[in-house]
């Protein structure tokens, strides 16, 4: 089980890192410097990699028994 969560993490920290690496992106959108159909693909990315980090979190949770 160990082996299983450690694996899940290291999914969540690269779906982390990909965020990280789009967050200049969200910047510019929020200062209004790109529209938002140039901001559209990105948006949708960025919350697939949430909602899939979430996921991962829930699984951790109930693999360690916090359901």
């Amino acid at each position: 089980m160990n082996e299983q969560i450690k694996e899940l993490k290291l999914k969540m920290y690269s779906l982390q890192s990909k965020l990280c690496r789009t967050d200049y992106q969200a910047i510019k959108y929020a200062e209004g410097l790109i529209t938002e159909a140039d901001y559209a693909q990105t948006k949708a990315q960025r919350q697939a990699w949430r909602d899939e980090i979430n996921a991962i979190e829930a699984q951790i949770a109930q693999l360690k028994g916090d359901n």
